[in-house]
């Protein structure tokens, strides 16, 4: 195994850690609070509105996981509870990319506004439908991506071997690719669009990539990666 998928091994077990248990969302902002300062189980339970008792039981739950440990009345962070802490953290501010996505779209779909001179209106108009007809000549569904049909049914031996939970992960994955051409997507814009439990979705995305459908790959700014494979990438161009 190479230092990168020790990495993602690394990045997708501190991941499903955090769905170990359907109350997950209170363990991540226990750990958070936990990263800015020890604190008591009482200081816990008034930051976050919740019975000292349910707190408590719930950090007791976690120490015998290893996330946290109690020491002069207060809980601290083990160093696995720290790296799941900052993971938390990094990927809350990653989804900011999503908006910030959806301002440049709007940006580059902004309408040119019309010139004052009629002349230079026309003139304008005619360049604009030459450049229009030449994209869409370069990047006609037809020509370039191959329809969602057809691709589905080109790839259909591959589907057939799969897990139901894995062709369905990975039709979504080919469908997005048929409607805008990219072979990848990044982790917080698959959960957001595909809606899927954090611990299934890397339990899913862990078996085609044993498969070698496709790949994870950490970036230290946007976080982490989804893509096909060079491999799974020349069949679909053989399609």
């Amino acid at each position: 195994m190479t230092t990168d998928d020790t990495d993602i091994t690394d990045i997708i077990r501190v991941q499903e850690s955090k769905s170990i248990n359907p109350r997950s969302k209170l363990v991540e902002a226990i750990l958070v609070l936990l990263l800015a300062r020890p604190l008591r189980t009482s200081e816990i339970a008034v930051n976050l509105g919740l019975e000292t008792k349910y707190v408590s039981s719930y950090l007791s739950y976690w120490k015998r996981k290893g996330l946290v440990y109690q020491e002069a009345g207060r809980w601290h962070l083990t160093p696995q509870g720290e790296d799941l802490a900052k993971e938390i953290v990094e990927i809350k501010n990653n989804t900011k990319f999503t908006e910030y996505l959806a301002i440049a779209k709007d940006i580059f779909n902004e309408k040119v506004k019309p010139t004052i001179n009629n002349k230079n209106k026309e003139k304008e108009d005619k360049e604009r439908k030459k450049i229009l007809s030449f994209i869409e000549a370069k990047t006609s569904p037809k020509e370039n991506k191959p329809q969602k049909e057809n691709l589905m049914n080109c790839l259909d031996e591959i589907l057939q071997k799969l897990e139901e939970e894995e062709k369905e992960l990975l039709s979504f994955l080919l469908t997005k690719y048929t409607q805008w051409g990219s072979t990848y997507v990044y982790i917080d814009q698959l959960q957001e669009e595909f809606g899927a439990d954090t611990g299934w979705l890397f339990r899913v995305l862990r078996k085609l990539q044993t498969k070698r459908i496709l790949y994870l790959y950490h970036d230290p700014k946007l976080g982490l990666r989804i893509g096909f494979t060079q491999s799974f990438k020349n069949k679909i161009n053989e399609c």
